[in-house]
């Protein structure tokens, strides 16, 4: 299918304005023109954009898609408390049909605020491949260490997860290390020695919090979780860690000596009372820095315009200084940047990259004036802009209506039913 965007607004971060104004023509899955001149062809659906802002999906990424389901079931608590006393337990009478459709729900609030690429982490990935596929949402699946028994060996479990997850154009896998306080050193040894053998890339949460940092110095004869990593191999390869609120000079320095990039989540930082990354700090080393919404349980919504504002905000009271962490910085993390930490061709509006574009409406009063569409969009901006969201070349939201292959009101219902059994 043929598709050509005309009269746009498009987000170029490679120029000081942002913007070029023109045309882009989709072809089947992968973006073949960008300029201001209507190309002269055969299209098979023309869309006017009317001046509106088309830009590249938001890559969001660290996520657990399916904790849709556990949206409020506990809020105004620290994390230990919340994780290991209110959603451990819940999570342990999920079945792979209940996480089936909290990942439908996922998808439903990810197209519709904009987000065409995930980094998703969570357990029953039989499940989660069946829900992504069917709706055509891109993204990095993790498997790993599970806390569930499984009855294999930890080496026989990572070969079946990583061969379940086979890698097209849509999907790719991680190996998703959960965290040092959830993994003991075999496990992960054996991780960083899979990977290494079949090249896969690694994910983690990383210096999430004061109390993890803590531990892993009294534990591993003090040494903080970078350097504790570091010494087991696990940044060698392509990385990337989750969170890393509490990073001092020599942290930061590991992360910017090997292959790694960071997924910021404010939001979740924030309401857990976890702290504020140290972005500049980071920006000074240039680590790759990203965006991520994590699970909607320490959210609670998949809201990138959200987050986008938290990581320049924050960033800047956070040291005192108005001027750090630009709107451009910030366009970048969520989109470009994101793109290279997950591994896919998109994150921008450019000719040969894969057609993960989204149109924002700016014929709104917090668009105006424009004076900078820019700042407009990390300042002002709202998931509820978005009037069409296009996956790999297909139109997966428009103007109110999602065609992700089911009906939205009946994943609403699905999910309700599971509420109810799970709060018995």
């Amino acid at each position: 299918m043929k598709i050509l965007f005309k009269n746009a607004n498009i987000l170029n971060l490679d120029k000081k304005s942002g913007f070029d104004y023109g045309c882009v023509v989709v072809d089947n899955d992968t973006i073949t023109f960008v300029g201001e001149v209507e190309p002269k062809d055969n299209y098979d659906k023309i869309i006017d954009v009317n001046g509106n802002i088309l830009m590249p999906g938001f890559v969001d990424t660290h996520c657990h898609s399916p904790m849709t389901i556990l949206r409020g079931i506990k809020d105004d608590a620290p994390l230990d408390e919340w994780l290991f006393e209110n959603v451990i337990p819940c999570e342990n009478k999920l079945t792979p049909q209940d996480i089936y459709w909290g990942e439908k729900l996922a998808v439903l609030e990810y197209v519709r605020a904009g987000i065409t690429c995930i980094e998703e982490g969570y357990f029953c990935n039989d499940a989660i491949l069946q829900a992504l596929k069917e709706c055509g949402m891109r993204a990095r699946i993790g498997f790993g260490p599970t806390t569930r028994d499984v009855g294999m060996d930890n080496l026989t479990y990572l070969k079946t997860q990583s061969e379940m997850i086979e890698t097209s154009d849509l999907i790719k896998p991680v190996c998703f290390v959960h965290s040092i306080y959830t993994t003991d050193e075999n496990t992960i040894t054996d991780c960083v020695d899979f990977t290494a053998k079949h090249n896969i890339p690694r994910s983690i949460h990383l210096s999430e919090t004061l109390k993890e940092v803590g531990d892993c110095t009294v534990q591993h004869s003090n040494k903080t979780p970078p350097q504790y990593l570091e010494d087991l191999g696990f940044f060698d390869r392509q990385c990337l860690c989750y969170h890393c609120v509490h990073m001092d000079k020599d942290d930061l320095e590991i992360l910017a000596n090997y292959d790694v990039s960071v997924s910021t989540c404010p939001s979740s930082n924030i309401k857990l009372a976890s702290g504020i990354a140290p972005i500049f700090a980071m920006q000074n080393k240039n680590i790759n820095i990203t965006i991520g919404t994590d699970g909607v349980a320490s959210n609670n919504s998949l809201d990138m315009f959200k987050e986008m504002f938290l990581v320049a905000t924050l960033s800047k009271v956070s040291i005192s200084n108005a001027s750090v962490v630009s709107c451009q910085d910030v366009l970048k993390m969520a989109t470009i940047n994101g793109a290279k930490a997950l591994g896919f061709d998109v994150g921008e509006i450019k000719v040969g990259k894969k057609a993960d574009i989204i149109l924002i409406d700016t014929n709104q009063p917090h668009y105006q004036p424009k004076h900078n569409l820019i700042s407009h969009l990390v300042y002002a901006g709202k998931s509820s802009d978005v009037y069409l969201t296009m996956i790999n070349g297909k139109i997966l939201y428009e103007n109110g209506k999602f065609n992700i292959g089911i009906d939205e009101n009946l994943v609403y219902n699905k999910v309700n039913e599971i509420r109810e059994r799970l709060i018995k």
